[in-house]
């Protein structure tokens, strides 16, 4: 995991910032190709959209990548955590909200509602690092970004971004290898991949009479592309828990833990 300790300030550029698109709002529709047999989208699908508008969030206050890139910055996701009540169906027209909720430790904080009319489907909070894409080191967010807070609502989820627990020996492991179509904007394997390889190690028969209710992830390296990569999965030690690892066998490097809890039942 890259320590973040002694890295440099980022500023961004004291622009005054309007009140009014500091919560960001916009709709999605639940497509065919988003869903799975049963008509319901899954967390794949879901995360796909909170970055969506994440992204579109940022660039319309001007630190969108486009505007990082300018200066060989980007931004990455370092950690994300989601809570779902109940998962979208095909066709349903949903409302996706998120806004900046401040500076945890080196974390600028990202929170995520979705919503189908005044029924709450999910909610969910993130930790990003601003990354030097030369040196491909985390540069330590402005006070500028923790002081943005005030003009937001709360976080959705208190979540300190604590080290996830340790992956006990895995009841079940594959691999897989990065491919082309993986890669995202920042010519890495895009951070949605991971999540849906972790839930890929999920046993079968687990995945099949059990919802997802709640996922943790902590992203702590990068993937390339033709990585050939190690997801593992194993009971989490607490009713209806289970705990994901993602390695690089070829040095050794964890890129990725998770944690996931699951109803039983498929809903």
């Amino acid at each position: 995991m890259v320590s973040l300790v002694g890295c440099a300030s980022i500023a961004t550029g004291g622009a005054a910032v309007d009140e009014r698109v500091m919560v960001w709002s916009e709709g999605v529709r639940v497509r065919a190709f988003e869903v799975g047999p049963d008509g319901v989208a899954g967390m794949p699908s879901l995360c796909d959209w909170l970055q969506e508008a994440a992204g579109n969030h940022a660039s319309a206050l001007t630190w969108g990548v486009e505007n990082l890139q300018t200066q060989h910055l980007t931004w990455v996701l370092a950690r994300l955590h989601l809570r779902v009540a109940r998962w979208p169906r095909w066709r349903e027209d949903l409302t996706v909200r998120t806004w900046p909720s401040g500076v945890v430790r080196a974390f600028a904080v990202r929170e995520f509602r979705v919503d189908l009319g005044e029924e709450s489907l999910a909610v969910g909070t993130s930790g990003w690092v601003v990354l030097d894409t030369a040196a491909r080191r985390p540069v330590r967010p402005g006070a500028d970004l923790a002081e943005m807070a005030s003009l937001t609502p709360p976080r959705v989820l208190a979540d300190a971004f604590e080290r996830l627990t340790e992956v006990p020996p895995a009841a079940t492991a594959f691999e897989v290898r990065v491919g082309r179509s993986d890669l995202d904007l920042n010519g890495h394997a895009n951070n949605v991949r991971f999540v849906a390889w972790a839930l890929d190690g999920l046993p079968a028969a687990v995945a099949d009479a059990s919802t997802l209710g709640e996922l943790e992830i902590d992203y702590r390296a990068e993937a390339r592309e033709g990585d050939v990569l190690v997801v593992e999965a194993a009971p989490g030690g607490e009713p209806d828990t289970w705990l994901h690892r993602i390695t690089r066998p070829a040095d050794g490097r964890e890129l990725a833990r998770a944690r996931t809890r699951w109803r039983p039942g498929r809903a």
